[in-house]
């Protein structure tokens, strides 16, 4: 207490009283000073009070503009009915805001408010909870869901949590942690994310996701449970082929501007315009692959149940539009039977012997000549400069047919091709099926052959197709289809690969000539097949893998020409100008360029207009200028590119063969088998 003024004179005790700076209390706020007319930080009016700096409750030295010392019924907001604002109110609510009532559980009671919630809506701390650790609570609404909460929107739908105008986003950044955020449900997590490693777990308590997404939910023993469930929302009058799908994608590699492509797709289509008839509702399955850049059906399955690959309209339980290849057993109750396809096989039980030997003089007793009929093969004959029986053995190890050169000459060969006898008239007397039958441009051929290489492959050549003459050469025939293999150049004088299968086809005297890419390997099988559709396109096949086939004729020059001479590095890429001939249609992408001589100059990369192709050299050398670029041996545009159409009607007869180039050391060739089947027709 100051001091009593009890018995003082008032001047004497003026400092000790405190007075207002005015005369009197208005509604403008004066100044609390005392007796000497010091001022404080305290003002009032009649209806207001200013604190200048900072005000204490049960605090002597506040630090705050308002301080309170205190962790209980520190601040209450109370209509007498209703408190809607309280600070340190027991143990339960540290903070409540909004609708903080009822009174015996929030902050009422007695002494102010007295009714109890009405809507539930508040904001509150519990500074105690879990071991004070704290906990926020938001309520929002009453039991029957009605309330709700606006951030950045002010009219928001009952039992919604609403954000602000519709491009905005709600976003939670969570901690890096293998469990950053839970979504909880029936006391266990319905949703959960790994930050760390990027994972999302859904369904029944997947707190540690394995994968990108995981889904777990417990189903029941021998019984299907969905786990996934997409919907096509899509419904009309039409609604065949109406499809669903889970679409793949892949990034692909660019330097600077790398980009998502499609890569494949599964989907489910409905096979009729469905309705709530459930005799209306059968669907099929596809299986979509990306194929140069495009994606497209390649299996289906049916609603019947049948599966087609290659065809989308399967009318038995496997139904194949292309070859197959198995390297099992395939074990049928019935005969495999094909229906509209003439077809044979030679495994060569007997020895291709050569044809004087399958003649007999039925007038001679001649017990050796009859023996060599008998051991000969009744289809196939062996041809070739000086070509001999004694070439043929069998290879017991590698369970095939020997074929070699005799080794006296520089062009030895040795030839295996069906019996000729009666070419002429082969409907009325030819020896064998494989010439009585034509195998013509026309009726859809197929032929194929399985051979292995030899130790040495080098100084000879191989080759096994259709031709018209058991030549290799290419200029002998006007029409032909055929594998070769060529070490010594004899037949591409100046290939730019010599170590590569190529596949050569003509169309009356026009010759298109294709470098396969595939490099040939000593005692190494290689199995080809040839094609022909009924557009009398080729497709060829090397050990089951479609490679593609030029559609740009001739061999040599290519009528394109050097415009200024190049400096070539090894290894590094050119931009080379040319003039001439038109660039895009003679050159394309992976063709090697030689100059007439046969030097390689290098790969073609880019055939970027008429006039520019660009390369990666092959070596450091000079291009010069007005070089004339040569092509012996083209690249495909792509791998599944078929031939230009063949002649229709000829008649193409299959051979296989070696020949040998400028040493007199023989060279082998293995042969396993061969086949070859055409349609059947009426005509």
């Amino acid at each position: 207490m100051g001091t009593s003024l009890s018995g003082q004179k008032i001047s004497s005790k003026y400092q000790f009283l405190i007075k207002t700076a005015e005369a009197a209390f208005s509604s403008s706020l004066t100044n609390i000073e005392d007796g000497a007319g010091n001022g404080s930080d305290l003002s009032i009016a009649t209806n207001k009070v200013k604190v200048g700096t900072s005000l204490g409750i049960n605090q002597s030295s506040p630090t705050y503009k308002l301080d309170i010392s205190g962790t209980t019924s520190a601040v209450r907001v109370d209509n007498g009915t209703n408190a809607s604002f309280l600070v340190g109110k027991g143990n339960t609510y540290g903070f409540c805001a909004g609708d903080c009532n009822p009174a015996t559980t929030v902050g009422g009671g007695a002494g102010g408010s007295t009714t109890a919630q009405a809507n539930s809506n508040y904001i509150a701390i519990d500074p105690t909870f879990a071991s004070s650790a704290g906990r926020v609570t938001i309520m929002n609404g009453a039991s029957s869901g009605t309330g709700a909460i606006g951030i950045g929107a002010n009219a928001t739908a009952d039992g919604f949590i609403e954000f602000g105008a519709s491009n905005k986003i709600f976003k939670f950044t969570a901690k890096t942690a293998t469990q950053s955020f839970y979504v909880y449900g029936n006391g266990e997590s319905q949703l959960s994310i790994d930050s760390t490693n990027k994972r999302v777990g859904l369904g029944e308590d997947v707190t540690n996701p394995a994968h990108t997404v995981e889904i777990r939910e417990t189903g029941s023993a021998e019984a299907n449970t969905d786990i996934l469930a997409i919907t096509n929302k899509t419904n009309a009058a039409a609604m065949t082929n109406t499809r669903g799908s889970v679409l793949f994608n892949q990034y692909y590699y660019d330097a600077s501007t790398p980009a998502v492509a499609d890569a494949g797709r599964i989907s489910v289509g409905t096979e009729t315009n469905w309705t709530s008839s459930g005799a209306t509702q059968d669907s099929y399955m596809s299986l979509e692959t990306a194929l140069d850049g495009a994606v497209s059906e390649k299996v289906r399955v049916t609603s019947a149940g049948n599966v087609g690959i290659g065809i989308t309209t399967p009318t038995s339980k496997l139904f194949v539009a292309g070859d197959i290849t198995c390297t099992g057993t395939i074990t049928a109750t019935k005969a495999i039977v094909s229906t509209s396809r003439y077809q044979l096989e030679e495994y060569f039980d007997r020895k291709p012997q050569l044809n004087a030997t399958q003649t007999i003089d039925p007038d001679a007793d001649d017990a050796a000549a009859l023996a060599a009929f008998v051991r000969a093969n009744r289809h196939f004959e062996l041809l070739g400069t000086n070509a001999a029986d004694s070439h043929v053995i069998y290879d017991s190890e590698k369970a095939c047919l020997q074929i070699a050169t005799a080794g006296s000459s520089t062009s030895d060969s040795a030839i295996v091709l069906p019996h000729l006898d009666y070419l002429t008239a082969q409907n009325a007397g030819a020896q064998t099926a494989w010439t009585g039958i034509f195998w013509k441009t026309d009726a859809q051929v197929v032929w194929e052959c399985s051979i292995i290489t030899d130790s040495t492959i080098s100084d000879c050549m191989y080759y096994a197709g259709l031709k018209l003459t058991n030549t290799h050469v290419i200029a002998t025939d006007a029409d032909q289809a055929y594998f070769f293999y060529d070490s010594s150049k004899t037949i591409l004088s100046n290939a730019g690969t010599a170590t590569t299968w190529h596949f050569a086809y003509s169309n009356n005297g026009t010759d298109y000539v294709t470098d396969l890419g595939v490099t040939v390997d000593t005692s190494t099988i290689y199995h080809f097949k040839i094609d022909i559709d009924s557009d009398r396109d080729v497709r060829v096949y090397v050990n089951g893998v479609q490679k593609g086939l030029t559609q740009i004729s001739g061999v040599g020059d290519t009528g394109v020409d050097v415009n200024g001479a190049v400096s070539l590095t090894g290894g590094a890429s050119h931009v080379i100008t040319v003039d001439g001939t038109d660039a895009t249609t003679k050159i394309v992408a992976g063709d090697v360029i030689v100059d007439g001589s046969g030097t390689v100059y290098g790969t073609v990369t880019a055939v970027s207009s008429a006039t520019s192709i660009t390369i990666t050299a092959s070596s450091t050398q000079t291009l010069a200028n007005n070089t004339d670029i040569h092509l012996n041996g083209r690249a495909a545009v792509s791998s599944t590119t078929e031939s230009a159409a063949l002649k229709t009607g000829v008649d193409l007869i299959p051979y296989i063969g070696i020949v040998k180039h400028t040493n007199t050391t023989a060279r082998n060739l293995r042969i396993s088998y061969q086949k070859i089947s055409r349609h059947i027709t009426t005509s």
